[in-house]
């Protein structure tokens, strides 16, 4: 399932706070989604949430309308 997500994933999408773009995850989705499962069914069964996974960085984009 992870392995697929990844291949989902838009290539035109800014990295996150890790700095890892999704051209990289396409390409090692093969290799790396079984650990990334491991990961985060160990997270969400020991309820222990890094803090690493908690930050985001976060633009705000202005559309229209007035800007003040």
């Amino acid at each position: 399932m992870v392995k697929s997500k990844f291949s989902k994933l838009k290539m035109n999408k800014a990295p996150g706070i890790d700095l890892i773009g999704t051209r990289i995850l396409i390409e090692l989705a093969e290799v790396i989604s079984d650990y990334v499962a491991e990961l985060y069914n160990k997270t969400l069964h020991t309820c222990d949430i890094s803090d690493d996974w908690k930050l985001a960085n976060v633009t705000p984009v202005f559309k229209k309308g007035k800007k003040n």
